[in-house]
């Protein structure tokens, strides 16, 4: 894990609350971060919703989000027919859900500002305040992530005191270097010849690499 993912996993870990909320351009690797917390943790005590792809409608996304999780359903969850009870609901299962064994559920929602989208249905006009006073008093364990930093920021400044900004950090030339694949590397572990060396022959083409992707993470992928 990168040094960011390992801030991201300790902010989880923490005995005291945190919501660590992961904030980037698109490109940028907020994905990619939540996706390797996920394995980190194992999928059958977290789950990653994108919310982005999924948040039309809230009953659509009541039923995304129980369909694809590793967690207990709750009593709560009743899967009702109007916008405000599903959404109700919605809260309800990412409050309460628990992992097999009883302890508490991981959720990693990636594109969380796109619950604002429920705001036009009756009585959600508060959807996106609600929901996240709702995952500060829960026990279980969520970590955000969004590409509209600015929005995110003023949706913050009135939340609960567990949530913690992170913004995601260009990728440098020991990152790009990984990202090289070489045989013997990907003999050995399945990696890249990771950071270069004095005097390696790559460190001014990692450089360059560095400076065309304007230090997001997918674009420096897509050049190598």
């Amino acid at each position: 894990m990168t040094r960011f993912e390992q801030r991201i996993r300790a902010s989880l870990d923490s005995e005291v609350a945190q919501i660590p909320v992961i904030l980037g351009l698109c490109g940028s690797g907020r994905t990619t971060i939540l996706r390797q917390v996920q394995r980190e943790i194992g999928q059958q005590a977290c789950q990653y919703v994108n919310v982005e792809r999924t948040a039309t409608t809230p009953e659509r996304f009541l039923s995304a989000l129980v369909a694809g999780s590793p967690f207990r359903e709750t009593p709560a969850t009743a899967r009702r027919t109007s916008p405000r009870q599903a959404f109700d609901d919605v809260l309800a299962f990412l409050s309460e859900a628990r992992c097999a064994d009883g302890t508490p559920a991981t959720f990693l929602l990636d594109g969380m500002m796109e619950l604002r989208t429920f705001e036009s249905f009756p009585g959600l006009r508060r959807a996106l305040p609600e929901a996240l006073a709702a995952l500060a008093a829960s026990p279980n364990r969520f970590a955000l992530a969004s590409r509209y930093i600015a929005r995110a920021e003023r949706a913050l400044e009135g939340a609960p005191p567990q949530f913690r900004v992170a913004h995601v950090q260009g990728v440098g030339p020991d990152d790009i270097g990984r990202m090289i694949p070489t045989a013997e590397s990907a003999s050995r572990d399945g990696g890249g010849q990771g950071a270069p060396a004095p005097g390696d022959p790559h460190a001014a083409w990692m450089l360059a690499v560095q400076r065309l992707a304007d230090g997001r993470a997918a674009y420096a992928r897509a050049i190598v």
